[in-house]
Order: C-alpha cells, then structure tokens, then sequence
C-alpha cells in the first residue's frame, strides 16, 4: 500500500467544519443550532484503499450531504439520528452505512464518531475475491443485518481509530491487514442486494490452490499482502482458499500468513542487538499491530517470549 496522509483540524465555526468535512472526502453543510455552543475536530488518516476518520463534535449539530466513496458510520455517543433516502435510525452504538449517490442528513449532540471511507471499486474486488461476486456491490440496507454484526462492526472501528491514534496504522503490513477486515465486515455485516455464489474445489484444486498460495505467502510475506492478494495469486475465492488451508493444515491462509511472519520476526530477533531494539517497532515491521498480542502468538509459537529470543 502507498503511503499515507494524516489530516487533522478543528473550529468552532461551521463553514470552517464543511471545509475540514470537504478535505476529507464529503460534501457536507453544517447547521449551528441557535443557543448552543458548536465545536468540531477531526482527526483522519488517508490511504489510497481506505481512509479512517475520528470526529468529535461538541453541541447540537445538524448536517446533510454525501460521499464517494461507501463510508461506515460507528457512533459512541447517545443522541445522533440520520435519515438516508426516507429511511431512518439511531446511529448510537448501532453502525449504518451511507451509499456513495445517497442522500444523508442527520441531528446529533455532544458526538463521538468513528467513520470508515472504502472505495468503490476497491470493495468490488474484496467481494469478487472473497465470493467470487461479479459486478458492483450493491448494499440493501444503511442498517446491518443483526445486533450480532452490529457490535463486530463497531469493534472493527474501534481497533482501527485506536491503530490510527497509537501510530500503528504507519506500518504497511497492520494497514494492509486492517483495510481487509474493514473491507470483510462490511460486506459480512450490511445486507447485500444479491447473495453471491460459491462453487465447490475438486481435491486436485484444492491442492494446486494451496501450492500456489504457499509459494505466495513465502515469497511476499514481507509486504502488505492481503488474504485478498494471496486468493488472487491462487487464482481462486477467499473461501476456496481457505478450504485449501483446512484440508492442508487445518487452519486458514489468515493464519499460514501470520506463522510465516512470526517465523520472520524470530529471525530478526535472532540477529539483533538487544539493546537497541524496540520490539514494539519489530512487530509492527511484521504486521503485528499489538506487541503483547504478538508476544502470546510467538510464545504458543515458539515455547519462549521474543524477549528470551532477544537475549540470546
């Protein structure tokens, strides 16, 4: 993935607010409710795929607008309502979706909102990998299909503001890692207008699958590779592949990838200086976006802790 660009602002003025919104992608109009203060901040960070944005606007608001791209809405505070095209909901702790060409409007107050920006035509080639769906996404529904999917979705927003605010989110790897569970939990949380179809793999596919896969993986684990990239190399669905996986080695391709990395990282570690590594930035290198979620997976990896490793 290509590099990155941060954007942050805020103000109390609303036409300076549609400015910030402009900046980041929306065509949006601020209204200041009369006899109440109005505070707007932004904080966002931009890459070509995907973009993930954090507001916190202060006081009654009211807004209208659109977007391009397909932007998931995650809000943490009580009171926001939107319509899109006469239909309407709480966004309060319930993720809703705006379409690119949807008219949207909402009222909210004192508000705290994570907004996930995917493109188009970015989403069309998850979905025709994973599902092997041709043509353009087309969603049914602003709202997600099950509370169950709701409360995934926001814990997907949530990881992500907390990579983009920690500065994890500059290592290509955990982005390119991240821009693929966004892009799933879309697809697998809001209802889609046709479900696609899924054939099933000879055991001769299923092996060549798996062959060319791994030969992948090896050879490009060092780069942001999505399980997106590594079905495509494979010249097969994401559920194929990891059908591949299951009948292979009993886990997914997910998984191979994250062993193959670990394996890299322990190599780092083997020939690096103790005094002058920072484990954190190491892990980072290879896609591990949580050093003590990578310490748990090396240590069921390797029976040690990258610090033993490290010292040696």
């Amino acid at each position: 993935m290509a590099d990155i660009t941060r954007l942050h602002s805020h103000t109390s003025d609303p036409e300076e607010a549609d400015a910030a919104m402009a900046a980041a992608g929306g065509r949006f109009a601020f209204a200041q409710l009369p006899q109440n203060d109005f505070a707007f901040e932004v904080d966002q960070v931009v890459d070509p795929a995907f973009s993930v944005a954090r507001y916190a606007i202060g006081g009654e608001w009211e807004t209208s607008g659109d977007f391009d791209d397909v932007v998931i809405v995650n809000v943490k505070s009580d009171i926001y309502r939107w319509e899109i095209d006469g239909e309407r909901g709480f966004g309060s702790r319930a993720p809703f979706l705006i379409r690119p060409g949807h008219d949207f409007t909402c009222y909210a107050r004192d508000s705290d909102v994570v907004n996930i920006f995917l493109s188009p035509d970015v989403l069309r080639d998850v979905a025709s990998t994973a599902f092997g769906h041709e043509g353009p996404v087309v969603f049914g529904s602003a709202e997600t299909i099950d509370p169950r999917r709701a409360e995934y979705m926001m814990t997907a927003a949530t990881v992500a503001s907390e990579y983009m605010e920690s500065g994890t989110f500059r290592h290509p790897l955990v982005r390119a890692s991240l821009f693929h569970t966004l892009a799933m939990a879309a697809l697998q949380c809001f209802p889609l207008s046709a479900d696609p179809a899924e054939r099933p793999l000879s055991a001769a596919a299923l092996q060549e699958t798996h062959r060319l896969a791994v030969r992948f993986i090896e050879d490009h684990a060092s780069l942001p590779i999505t399980v997106g990239d590594i079905a495509n190399a494979a010249g097969t669905t994401i559920t194929q592949l990891n059908a591949a996986f299951r009948a292979h080695h009993g886990t997914t391709a997910r998984s191979y990838l994250w062993t193959v990395r670990l394996s890299a990282a322990r190599t780092d570690l083997m020939v690096s200086d103790p005094t002058s590594t920072d484990l954190a930035e190491l892990a980072g290198r290879w896609g591990f976006a949580d050093v003590d979620r990578f310490t748990r997976r090396y240590r069921a990896q390797y029976g040690e802790s990258p610090e033993t490793t490290l010292g040696r």
